[in-house]
């Protein structure tokens, strides 16, 4: 699985992803393994097994995402 360090506006403290206003928005960042990715979301989780249960599972809307880019270990 690919590994991705995604940067993105997190507005969970608020409730929910109403509002165009991004001002007041913290900025998270999220390093994980990608699950899924579709025009409307990207899934993240911590760990995965070969027996297919998956971890710690975040998914962010991509209407949120400042930046994503591949986690690469030196």
């Amino acid at each position: 699985m690919k590994r991705l360090e995604v940067r993105f506006y997190d507005s969970n403290f608020r409730q929910g992803w109403e509002g165009e206003d991004k001002d007041d928005l913290a900025i998270a960042t999220a390093i994980g393994y990608l699950k899924s990715e579709d025009e409307k979301q990207i899934t993240l989780v911590m760990a995965y097994s070969d027996f297919g249960l998956n971890f710690a599972k975040l998914t962010i809307p991509k209407s949120a995402v400042i930046s994503n880019k591949e986690a690469r270990l030196k």
